[in-house]
């Protein structure tokens, strides 16, 4: 089977494609979820980064880049 909205004998299925289509939208619902979960426990990670800076009397010169080691992504 080629093609998820295609039966075994190469006939359109809608029934097949419609459950497909429902699980791909949850798995990427739920894949959402997660990323701005992240993003958000990035954006703290910084701002506490940022407020430790300021109680030693220091300030940021450059932008704070950091790298999750799961997703390989990186914030700025």
């Amino acid at each position: 089977m080629d093609k998820y909205w295609r039966n075994q004998e190469g006939y359109y299925d809608p029934t097949l494609a419609k459950v497909i289509e429902k699980e791909n939208h949850a798995l990427r619902t739920q894949k959402l979820a997660l990323e701005r979960k992240r993003n958000k426990e990035v954006y703290k990670t910084i701002k506490k980064i940022k407020s430790i800076l300021e109680s030693k009397d220091l300030e940021l010169i450059e932008r704070i880049t950091l790298r999750d080691k799961r997703t390989k992504k990186e914030y700025r």
